[in-house]
């Protein structure tokens, strides 16, 4: 696991420096350090001089390092006076010593700061702080630790570190794609993020197959998120890295590693980079030999991230981040072989077959032949059907060389099979075969099928996902049209105390689908259950008393609160839910040992609480002014207690005449209204009105309870009483509300559907059914009549989604009240009760506006408009008609908006009604807004509408019908006095109708404009037509275009070009009423073609082409040319020459064509097609047989075609003629790894074919070395090369004619062993002598050099210090005091490094040369001596043409001086030698070795003590 923190800007308290040491100065001015990264603050504005303000020569790095090694930060800062230096980190202190220990080296002037054994949790941003009296100095660097293992501590320690919500420890870095084991359950039809991550790394050729990969088709879309996402990803992009560039995604080499590349710069060079896999940080290594699984290496400006020993699991989604950023993303899928290529048998010159076939598309396989890739070529064809799923390959021309195994590799699964070639013995000797026309091989199965079926397999799986996302993005609009919160509605209470009472969710079939609004619950005296239905804003309405050992429970509502709960009977507790403010809603009073508790209001103080009838309190909630509401009176042991109204004085408290509670609602100013008396058991509960008042509930005239409804501001309205323990259930009217059932039986009774698809009431029912209301037009319910028996009462579904209130149940089934549209309880029994009731309206302006109130009887009632009573008269009128009234305002105006309510008795009803007007448009604004706006294409097109400033308005424009959004090439700027619509880079597509409407909640407004976009007009339609061809004449015909690009067309443009020319020849223009040309200068027998151009005034538009050249007349042939004459024959080679034909017949002649018939066959075979004829009168022949007889004729061609053919020449054989052997391009050198294979190839021409023979040093080769002749070509095969092996090789080819020999160096070498241990000597201050064993490979291999490598704990760093030692030892230079140095010397030949042999360390305190101490007197020592010779010169024998090293080692002090000679002529300056000396190793080097270089070569030494030399001979081979 790879742990990595946050890197934070700036410090945090208890961070930065000890706050008692560091006096922190808010003033300074910022300076600029010389090194990246360092913030520099400078107290005072001017510095005294010979002073300066802290800053770092060398700054920390950042650092990855493995758990439990060894970590450190090093620092150099420069000041005076000398900085303080102290050391601190971002997410904890550093002050224990025994993990993080601050150190001072006086002598390197080196802060360093060591964290031995790192851990995990030391991870973090480091900051480290100089400071003096003048200013400070901080830089921060990062270390992060990869944690080794799995801790079993590590989970229980991260969920107590959740517990305590310590969740910065348990956060990781994380990719944005999570991985597979932590991906959420995904939604139906969500889309993969990886689909976007992939789209943004790829080309936009590859998008069309991710989209289909993915099940995407919605393409405009896609594009558009993708630019959006685009955008987003570059803006965060350029925060850290710059020139991002040359993506290319992974993809499986040739060495069977994978790897994926990517170019671009750091901005800051210490951000660091991450990997993941499928969401995971996968660890990786920067060194080339290191033996991890994953590699990130840089080239230049390019990353390149490998990967090797593939295995299946290594397939995934892989990324790469810089910091928190993604960079690049690739998807690496494996595939696997559905049916593998198969063995091959083939004769020899007939073709091969490969075939197979895979599980996923793939554009390309890579195939290999006897361990060698393979490409397309004359040799192999690679084929690849249109689906990618069928792979080819096919070997031509089969020889006994092509045997062998083949392979297909797919990723890391491949396949092979053995290709059998089987000589021709049908064939005559000597002679090569035809080559033959038919396949050998193939899979033997129905490839087709296979692939048919596995297409069908992913198209299957791509249409199912198409679906998904269909049916995701169809769920996602109707939720956004309709929410359907699924809240639980207040419980009721039941009589039985052995069955509990549970609150669950009202059954959706009985909801509206396009609303989520449920009305109040009735009572239920059995062991039923009473829920109450979820209000328009999510909340749930009462729910009836539970009479049972339940627990009554009000509904949840949309903002999160709980409606009010019935009072309990039994040992149940009835509390009330929690508004939208937090506060509870009031509990109904509880008939046993509970508690009923007012809910808290949004000020937190408590709802009314009803009346409890047995040992439980009851208490009267506060009000917002704190006061308490009126609590109903208790019969039994509890408590009644009148609330506080909003003055905080409380209200009446109506008595109970039974058992039960009468409760009165809450009122506008707070105070509770009056409730009727309960004539049974039951409990009369008035509701609440939109203050949050109860209304009056009336009587119960039986064992049930009788609940007023909710209205549509949240107030109860009256329930009346239940006859039956039936269900009744009252249907929904046209406007959603239902109306009332009464129960009279048990049966069910359905109404029929009316004309506007809604159900008429039905009767009541006198059976065990149910009794339920039908569907209308808009959904609802139908009234049903009212169910006697066991059945169910529930109140239907109104236009809004809310539930008619429901009678009454008697029996152990459930009563469910439904709410109207505006939200109040329809009676369920014989009652008085309103049926439909008021709501909130917008009226226009001047317009008339009615509110009509139904009761379920004929009663009085009155009007009130924000608490005033209204009358009939000054443009209002009352009426009243049976149990139906309105009221009438005659032309509405502003002072008509307010609070209307209606009061019948102890039952009310109230709405809003608002008067406003519907938007309007200034007539001018709107004439100029009506005008077309003309653009071009590629300009932008704006639209701007002023209109006059209005609350609630909403802006929207439209093009063509469909409603523009913001984003894209589309901008939406909304002012509060105007809007402005601007379309980007407009195309012709884009021409339309734009339209803009203005809409508030009364009514709306449209203005609409013309958008044309003007571009060049679209070519002219075709097919050309030819109207007439003469000789002098040709007439042709077309069609207009089909668009004209928004303006007319003025004129079209005609072109020609003549057949066998490029030059295309414009002839004029036409007018656009025209559409034909005629062309008069033509001549007879050429041909021509012709291209047409509309054009208007915004440009050309592209050509229309005749498909064919028209010929001007007639044709007119020309006659035969002289017969053709043999000049020259070889096998693969028959030169031709002919004379022109006698007869042109007056038309030039083009070129002639050539025709080949072998002999004893009849059918001639053009060598040249027509329109590629031969220009001169002589022609060599290649497509021939060896051996075989051909005679040939020429045909003429001018500008009608091929005249007759020529008399057949002789019959020519193709064969060479004798010929001395010669060799073609060979080479002479050739170096091979000991244990492969040598293999030889040498290329020959030669006539009659020549006898091979191959010779080892002069000597002839061993019987396991295997030589392979075929034609043309002689190759020495060594299955298993050793270092004896090495030799020259000698081809000798011998025939009639002569004999050609030829001599190819072979050297067999391997890796060379490492050299033996290395000592190191300091003989003179600064300087460091390494020497070092001979590697054993050193007598086997004269190419041997060395290779030696530094370190030191400085820069902490290997490099290269010395190349091409042909000597053991080297002297190393300016080895300073106080510094470790290591050293590493590699042996390198022909076949690369061998491993590194490490040298002891030489450090500040070992190996040193002795100084003496200041008075103690010591021996002087001299160093001078004569020159010696270390290494001597070796004997060289180089082939020539090649290079040349020789070197030796030369010491003395003084330094001698060198000289070179060769033959005794001094070469030092000789421009043909190059000539170095390096401390003491003296190296000559010559490019090319001629052979005049041969001879006797002397290195002389001299210095004023004395002089050495030696020499050696050099012999150059042919």
């Amino acid at each position: 696991m790879f742990k990595r923190t946050k890197v934070t800007d700036g410090t945090a308290t208890g961070q930065g420096p000890d706050a008692e040491n560091w006096d922190g100065k808010e003033v300074g001015f910022r300076k600029k350090s010389k090194v990246p990264g360092v913030m520099i603050t400078q107290y005072i504005e001017k510095l005294p001089e010979g002073k300066s303000h802290p800053d770092f020569t060398r700054k920390p790095i950042a650092l990855t390092i493995q758990e439990g090694k060894f970590a450190f930060f090093k620092a150099i800062v420069t000041g005076d006076p000398k900085p303080t230096v102290v050391w601190s980190r971002n997410n904890g202190d550093v002050s224990d010593p025994a993990r993080y220990q601050s150190k001072y080296d006086p002598n390197s002037n080196e802060h360093t700061f060591e964290m031995p054994h790192v851990k995990p949790d030391q991870a973090d941003t480091y900051k480290c702080f100089a400071k003096n009296e003048y200013g400070q100095a901080m830089v921060t660097v990062v270390l992060n630790v990869i944690e080794v293992g799995f801790k079993m501590t590590k989970a229980p320690q991260q969920q107590a570190e959740v517990a305590n919500c310590n969740f910065k420890k348990v956060l990781k870095r994380r990719s944005k794609v999570v991985p597979k084991a932590e991906e959420p359950e995904k939604k139906e039809g969500e889309i993969d993020p990886k689909f976007w991550e992939l789209l943004m790394s790829a080309d936009k050729k590859d998008y069309e197959r991710i989209c289909a990969e993915f099940g995407v088709t919605d393409f405009r879309w896609m594009l558009k998120k993708l630019n959006e996402m685009k955008r987003e990803r570059e803006e965060e992009q350029a925060e850290f890295v710059k020139n991002l560039s040359d993506l290319k995604p992974i993809h499986i080499n040739a060495d069977g590693t994978a790897s994926f590349e990517l170019e671009f710069d750091l901005l800051d060079p210490s951000s660091s980079i991450y990997l993941y896999k499928d969401g995971e940080m996968i660890p990786y290594t920067k060194e080339l030999g290191d033996k991890m699984k994953h590699c990130l290496r840089k080239v230049g400006r390019k990353y390149i991230f490998s990967m090797r020993d593939l295995m299946p699991e290594d397939a995934g989604f892989y990324q790469l981040d810089v910091e928190d950023v993604n960079m690049f993303s690739t998807d690496f899928k494996m595939v696997d072989f559905l049916v593998k290529i198969q063995e091959v048998k083939a004769m020899e010159r007939e073709d091969a077959v490969f075939e197979c076939v895979i599980s996923a598309p793939l554009s390309k396989l890579m195939w290999f032949g006897k361990n060698m890739p393979l490409e397309q070529g004359d040799k192999y064809d690679i084929e690849v059907s249109e689906d990618k799923l069928i792979h080819r390959l096919v070997v031509k021309d089969c020889m006994v060389v092509d045997k062998g195994i083949y392979a297909a590799c797919a990723g890391i699964k491949s396949c092979n099979a053995w290709l059998v070639v089987e000589a021709d013995k049908g064939a005559p000797k000597g002679k090569k075969t035809a080559r033959k026309t038919t396949r050998a091989g193939g899979s033997g199965t129905d490839l087709q099928k296979v692939a048919q079926e596995q297409q069908q397999i992913l198209d299957k799986e791509r249409e199912e996902r198409k679906e998904k996302i269909k049916a995701a993005r169809e769920a996602a609009a109707e939720a956004a049209a309709a929410e359907e919160p699924e809240k639980t509605a207040d419980s009721g209470a039941g009589k039985d105390k052995g069955a509990a009472v549970k609150v669950e969710r009202i059954d959706k079939t009985s909801v509206a689908a396009t609303t989520t609004v449920a009305g109040d619950s009735g009572s239920g005296h059995s062991a039923g259950k009473a829920s109450g239905g979820a209000k328009q804003d999510g909340s749930h309405a009462d729910a009836g008393g539970g009479h049972s050992a339940g627990k009554a429970s009000g509904g949840a509502r949309k903002d999160g609160s709980i409606a009010d709960a019935g009072g309990g009977h039994s040992a149940g507790k009835a509390s009330g839910g929690a508004k939208q403010d937090g506060s509870h809603a009031d509990a109904g009073g509880g008939h046993s040992a509970g508690k009923a508790s007012g809910g808290a209001k949004q000020d937190g103080s408590p709802a009314d609480a009803g009346g409890g009838h047995s040992a439980g309190k009851a208490s009267g909630g506060a009000k917002q002014d704190g006061s308490h509401a009126d609590a109903g009176g208790g019969h039994s042991a509890g408590k009644a207690s009148g609330g506080a109204k909003q003055d905080g004085s409380h209200a009446d408290a109506g008595g109970g005449h039974s058992a039960g509670k009468a409760s009165g609602g809450a009122k506008q100013d707070g105070s509770h209204a009056d409730a009727g008396g309960g004539h049974s058991a039951g409990k009369a509960s008035g509701g609440a009105k939109q203050d949050g008042s109860h209304a009056d509930a009336g009587g119960g005239h039986s064992a049930g309870k009788a609940s007023g409804g909710a209205k549509q501001d949240g107030s109860h309205a009256d329930a009346g009483g239940g006859h039956s323990a039936g269900k009744a259930s009252g249907g929904a009217k046209q406007d959603g509300s239902h109306a009332d059932a009464g129960g009279h039986s048990a049966g069910k009774a359905s109404g029929g559907a009316k004309q506007d698809g809604s159900h008429a009431d039905a009767g009541g029912g006198h059976s065990a059914e149910e009794a339920s209301g039908g569907s209308r037009q808009d959904g609802s319910l139908a009234d049903a009549g009212g169910g006697h028996s066991a059945g169910k009462a529930s109140g239907g579904a109104k236009q809004d989604g809310s539930l008619a209130d429901a009678g009454g149940g008697h029996s152990a089934e459930e009563a469910s009240g439904g709410a109207r549209q505006d939200e109040p309880l329809a009676d369920a029994g014989g009652e008085p009760g309103i049926t439909s009731g008021l709501s909130d309206i917008h009226a226009i302006r001047g317009q008339p506006a009615e509110l009509t109130v139904k009761m379920n009887t004929d009663c009085d009632g009155a009007w009130f408009k924000d608490g005033e009573p209204l009358k009939s008269g000054g443009g209002i009128s009352i009426t009243k008609d049976a149990n139906i009234h309105k009221l009438t305002i005659h032309s509405c105006r502003d002072t008509d908006s307010g609070l209307l309510r209606f009061v019948s008795g102890d039952l009310s009803t109230e709405g809003r009604i608002t008067v406003g007007d519907v938007p309007e448009f200034d007539e001018d604004d709107l004439h100029k807004f009506s005008k077309p706006v003309i653009v071009r294409v590629g300009q932008n097109a704006a639209f701007k509408m002023p209109f006059q400033p209005q609350e609630s308005l909403t802006v929207s424009w439209f093009k063509d019908g469909t409603e523009l959004k913001d984003g894209g090439g589309v901008k939406i700027v909304r002012e509060p006095n105007h809007s402005r619509l601007l379309l980007r880079d407009c195309l012709r597509s884009d021409s339309g109708e734009i339209k803009i409407q203005l809409k508030n909640p009364f009514g709306a407004v449209e203005a609409t404009s013309q958008l044309i976009v003007l571009d060049r007009p679209g070519p002219p339609e075709g097919p050309v037509e030819t109207v007439e061809t003469t000789s002098s004449v040709i007439e042709i015909k077309w069609n207009p275009p089909k668009d004209d690009g928004g303006s007319a067309v003025t004129n079209y443009i005609i072109e020609r070009q003549e057949r066998g020319h490029s030059l295309w020849t414009k002839l004029g223009d036409v007018s656009a009423e025209k559409t034909s040309f005629r062309d008069r200068n033509v001549t007879h027998g050429k041909k021509y073609s012709y291209r047409i151009y509309a054009e208007n005034p915004q440009g050309l538009s592209d050509s229309l082409e005749t498909a064919d050249s028209i010929m001007a007349g007639i044709m007119i042939l020309s006659g035969p040319p002289g017969k053709p004459k043999v000049v020259s024959t070889s096998k693969t080679c028959i030169n031709l020459t002919w004379t022109p034909p006698e007869d042109d017949k007056g038309v030039p002649i083009i070129g002639y064509q050539v025709e080949k018939r072998k002999k004893d066959t009849n059918q001639w075979l053009a060598l040249n097609a027509i329109n590629e004829p031969i220009e001169d009168v002589n022609y060599a022949v290649k497509d021939v047989t060896e051996g075989a007889e051909y005679e040939f004729r020429v045909s003429a061609i001018n500008e009608s075609g091929a005249g007759d053919a020529s008399p057949p020449s002789a019959m020519a054989c193709a064969k060479n003629p004798n010929m001395r052997p010669c060799f073609k391009d060979p080479e002479d050198f050739l170096v091979v790894r000991a244990g492969n294979s040598v293999r030889v190839k040498i290329s020959y021409e030669a006539e009659p074919p020549p006898h091979i023979t191959w010779l080892k040093d002069d000597e002839p080769i061993a019987p396991w070395i295997n030589v392979i002749n075929t034609e043309g070509m002689s190759q020495l095969v060594i299955p298993s090369s050793k270092r004896s092996d090495s030799a020259i090789y000698t081809i000798k080819a011998k025939n009639s004619v002569g004999e050609a020999f030829f001599d190819v160096e072979v050297r067999v070498t391997d890796e060379p062993k490492c050299p033996g241990p290395v000592e190191l000597e300091q003989t003179v201050y600064g300087k460091v002598a390494v020497s070092w064993v001979p590697s054993p490979d050193q007598e086997l291999d004269d190419r041997l050099y060395y290779v030696v490598s530094q370190h030191d704990s400085n820069t902490r760093m290997w490099k290269t210090v010395a190349d091409r030692l042909f000597a053991n030892t080297y002297t190393a230079h300016n080895i300073l005091p106080g510094i470790e140095y290591h050293f590493r010397v590699y042996a390198k030949n022909d076949m690369g490094l061998s491993d590194p042999s490490q040298s002891p360390t030489w450090g500040a305190n070992s190996n040193r040369v002795p100084i003496s101490s200041n008075g103690v007197s010591s021996m002087e020592i001299s160093f001078e001596r004569p020159p010696s010779i270390l290494v001597p010169l070796k004997v060289h024998t180089p082939p020539k043409g090649y290079q040349l090293y020789m070197t030796c080692a030369v010491r003395g002090c003084p330094t001698p001086n060198v000289s070179w000679y060769l033959n005794n002529t001094c070469i030092n300056s000789d421009k043909n030698y190059y000539i170095t000396n390096s401390c003491g190793v003296c190296s000559m080097y010559i490019l090319r070795v001629r052979e005049n270089d041969g001879g006797e070569y002397r290195v002389v030494a001299v210095n004023s003590l004395g002089k050495a030399e030696c020499s050696t001979k050099l012999t150059v081979r042919d």
